[in-house]
């Protein structure tokens, strides 16, 4: 999404701040892609040919929805009518015919609706904390940091929007479970004692079914420490090799495109 001085506030996003010393940056919700499509994730992260990804009515929505649920933890008031106006700004300012602004504003009180009241207002956690940004050292010059959504007692947890209601029993799929561990392992350093992930679901309503509220969570074993860790440094050893040598990209991501 196109940022600008006259965006909304719903629609601005502050980047954490990493150290002066900082040679590269991860950001826990692009790991999974450094799995599943490295020639892009390399794009995207350590050169200007990646593609900027400029929303859809899913992310519109999710924006939306991430607004609401920090008001509502932090106790401040929500206008329906305001949060039309700066929806319907935004997408004067940046036109996006893969937003649909009329389902954008038919999904996201229902599906706010059913998180807040089924999980946010139900919540028995003595400690929450809302969109709290937070940055973490995996080595020397390379930092993880992100926007974690929600801390909540020993607990980390990320909202997502689905269209299709999650399996019963279905655990955390990869590109999430390894975004929420990475925030674990961030706020570790910070001196949270964080010990489970949570992913909460607000499903979208159908035409027999009204939108829900869906909630997984998994503790963090000894198997997903040593994932989380080997990862990161897999991470940063792979940006360090390519940085100190350009040649080695087209190995290390996969992709003959990138051979010199």
């Amino acid at each position: 999404m196109e940022i600008t001085e006259e965006t909304p506030s719903i629609f601005t996003y502050t980047k954490p701040t990493f150290p002066s010393d900082c040679l590269f940056n991860i950001s826990p919700s692009s790991i999974g892609r450094f799995f599943s499509i490295p020639k892009v994730w390399y794009m995207d992260n350590m050169t200007d040919a990646g593609q900027t990804f400029t929303g859809n009515t899913g992310s519109v929505t999710g924006t939306i929805c991430h607004h609401i649920y920090e008001c509502v933890v932090k106790g401040i008031p929500v206008n329906r009518d305001e949060i039309n106006d700066q929806l319907d700004k935004y997408m004067l300012l940046n036109p996006n015919p893969a937003v649909d602004v009329t389902q954008v504003k038919a999904d996201y009180p229902l599906v706010t609706a059913a998180v807040v009241n089924d999980y946010i207002l139900a919540s028995k956690a003595n400690k929450v904390e809302a969109e709290k940004q937070i940055v973490g050292k995996v080595c020397n010059g390379i930092y993880v940091g992100g926007t974690v959504d929600r801390i909540e007692d020993d607990c980390v947890t990320d909202y997502k929007n689905v269209a299709t209601k999650p399996a019963d029993n279905a655990p955390i799929p990869f590109d999430y479970k390894i975004q929420l561990l990475a925030y674990a392992y961030i706020l570790r350093q910070l001196g949270y004692e964080i010990n489970r992930i949570r992913i909460v679901y607000g499903v979208k309503p159908t035409k027999t079914l009204p939108a829900r509220c869906v909630v997984v969570t998994e503790s963090i074993d000894f198997m997903a420490d040593k994932l989380i860790d080997d990862t990161l440094k897999l991470i940063a050893e792979s940006v360090l090799a390519v940085k100190e040598n350009p040649k080695l990209a087209y190995l290390i991501f996969k992709s003959m495109d990138f051979k010199e």
